[in-house]
């Protein structure tokens, strides 16, 4: 039988376990810039996809919870057309890993009301799913 590798997908992502927040927000603001500086959507979707996927294995909930809550201060951070196309870019996320992006929603639908409006204002609902 196979050895399961756990190592990390995105190994940026892991090492962001125990930065403060102002730390794990400026990464998630440099990568979803990235993501948006990608010429083509589907691009963006396959950049994106796995970094959520990677989020959603971090073992400890509470680690867990404040990473995806830089993420969503981050996302409120970037410019109108990032915010746009990072924004599309998690909305087609939904056909390709459904379980992943439940996983992360329910954790962002936590996290939403206890950020400030202007965040909770910018930030995208998810598709009709």
């Amino acid at each position: 039988m196979a050895k399961k590798d756990d190592r990390p997908i995105d190994v940026g992502l892991a090492a962001l376990t125990g930065a403060d927040e102002a730390t794990a927000t400026a990464f998630w603001k440099k990568r979803m810039e990235l993501i948006a500086s990608i010429p083509s959507e589907i691009a963006r979707v396959g950049a994106l996809t796995p970094q959520l996927r990677e989020l959603t294995r971090v073992a400890n909930d509470g680690e867990r919870e404040r990473l995806t809550r830089a993420r969503v201060i981050a996302f409120s951070q970037l410019s109108a057309d990032d915010r746009q196309k990072v924004g599309a870019a998690r909305a087609a996320a939904w056909k390709i890993d459904l379980e992943v992006m439940q996983k992360d929603q329910s954790l962002v639908d936590k996290i939403l009301p206890t950020v400030d409006a202007g965040v909770r204002s910018v930030y995208p609902t998810p598709p009709d799913r």
